[in-house]
């Protein structure tokens, strides 16, 4: 057995290295070869379609709304959402699987052995390796390691989701409060005239119909209360449930909540180009990584095809009471070679090969439809940009000038030129300009939100490597 040993041994040493440490992969579509397949639509693409701000996204944007407790909530929501929870689960298992595929490159070894009772015990230490010569194995791990490289991107995409919506969620609740208040000074303000319109018609100075028309007036207000009551309420459970916690509708209640303001608007984010985007926002680089990884799996199932080679090693120590057991050498050492050639295995290997090249189309096309997504939306975030800005001036002139008309009949009052009702109805023209004011203003908070979650932007000002 030592003298087949001695023998096997300088024939492996004479193996060429391309045998025992495997053929070169082929490489994985590169950025630029990646986006030129599967975003056509981007050739020559050089600007974005709206008006944009030269430079590149700035991070830690939601630092740019001077909002200490909008900061707090994010970080909350990022430390007990579940959804994340469950992000960072897969983070580990993709982590785990790196390892799994990637112990095949090295040799596997074992021990065995029996003892006892019996006729015969023996101890046995051996060690195994398959020679990746294809790249198998190799192409395995490597599919592993994008694969993870993509869960931890997604993991990074999904907090910056997570804090972008809840900053949407915290002014959604500071605008639901405070057209919640201006409601019920709305509904304050049309008590009053039905008090006045009851005197009018006491004192004959009004028809009936007019008491009908102010009480209809104030139960049509009243409605729009209660509506505004369960906007609110809806909206402190909404960012409840986005910080973790039991969606009681209880967080901050109508009336200090009111009292906030929702934030100016800060300067336009920078845009940086179209193409950069895609190497940017983490769930498209996560796509990308797919790619790749499915690359790598047709590869490995092409691989798998062709014929494999191990070796093994053994060193076995027997002892018995059977007499030829006793006369044979020991400990016993071996040293094999196998080699395995599919021939027949039902079309399962081809029809594997073909699977995964169907998987890398597929995932291809995910990186594509992903990638046009997310120009659409920078586009459609910086077209809404000038739109929404026109609309807040134009409403906050509107404001402006409801105030001057309840001063001028204030006045008006005062000096006995007027009556009251004047002066409330003028006060419910500004309720109802300041009510669209806060709405157009809260839309284009949550659409600035988007546009900067849009752009890749980190929230927290975190590079990715430390992310």
């Amino acid at each position: 057995m030592s003298s087949s040993l001695n023998k096997t041994i300088p024939v492996l040493l004479t193996l060429p290295l391309s045998m025992l440490f495997g053929c070169a992969l082929q490489a994985p579509p590169d950025s630029a070869s990646l986006r030129g397949q599967a975003v056509p639509a981007l050739e020559g693409q050089r600007t974005w379609a709206n008006a944009a701000e030269a430079g590149e996204p700035a991070g830690d944007w939601l630092a740019s709304f001077g909002d200490a407790e909008l900061q707090r909530l994010a970080r909350e929501a990022i430390a007990h959402n579940g959804d994340l929870r469950l992000a960072a689960v897969r983070v580990e298992q993709a982590q785990a699987l790196v390892t799994m595929q990637s112990s095949g490159l090295l040799p596997s070894a074992g021990v065995k052995g029996r003892a006892g009772h019996s006729e015969t015990q023996f101890l046995s230490i051996g060690a195994s390796w398959e020679i990746d010569l294809w790249g198998r194995i190799r192409a395995q791990s490597r599919a592993a390691k994008s694969q993870y490289a993509a869960t931890a991107d997604e993991y990074l995409w999904a907090q910056r989701v997570v804090a972008a919506a809840t900053a949407k969620a915290w002014f959604t609740l500071i605008r639901s409060a405070k057209l919640e208040d201006r409601q019920r000074q709305a509904v304050a303000i049309q008590e009053q005239l039905v008090q006045i319109t009851e005197r009018r018609v006491a004192i004959g100075a009004a028809p009936d119909t007019e008491l009908v028309e102010a009480k209809n007036a104030l139960r049509t207000q009243v409605d729009s209360l209660r509506k505004a009551e369960l906007a609110r309420s809806q909206a402190a459970q909404a960012l409840e449930l986005l910080l973790g916690r039991y969606p009681a509708g209880e967080i901050g209640d109508g009336d200090s909540v009111a009292k906030l303001e929702l934030p100016a608007m800060p300067v336009a984010p920078q845009a940086g180009l179209p193409a950069d985007l895609l190497d940017r926002r983490p769930d498209l680089t996560a796509a990308a990584h797919r790619v790749a990884a499915a690359f790598d799996l047709r590869q490995s199932a092409e691989a798998a095809r062709l014929p494999s080679i191990s070796i093994s090693a053994a060193i076995t120590g027997i002892r018995s009471d059977v007499l030829l057991l006793n006369q044979a050498g020991t400990p016993i050492k071996g040293l094999n070679g196998a080699i395995f050639a599919p021939l027949f295995t039902g079309g399962e290997l081809k029809a594997r090969a073909d699977y995964y090249s169907a998987e890398q189309k597929a995932a291809m096309i995910a990186y594509g439809n992903s990638a046009l997504q997310a120009l659409g939306e920078v586009d459609a975030g910086l077209r809404a940009e000038s739109n929404l800005a026109d609309r807040t001036r134009q409403l906050q002139d509107r404001v402006n000038e409801s105030q001057l008309l309840v001063q001028r009949e204030e006045a008006r009052v005062s000096i006995g030129a007027s009556d009251p009702r004047g002066v409330l109805k003028a006060r419910q023209t500004l309720l109802a300009a300041e009510m669209n004011l806060i709405n157009v203003r809260g839309d284009h908070l949550n659409q600035r939100i988007a546009l900067l979650l849009a752009l890749g932007g980190d929230w927290s000002g975190r590079t990715r490597e430390s992310a």
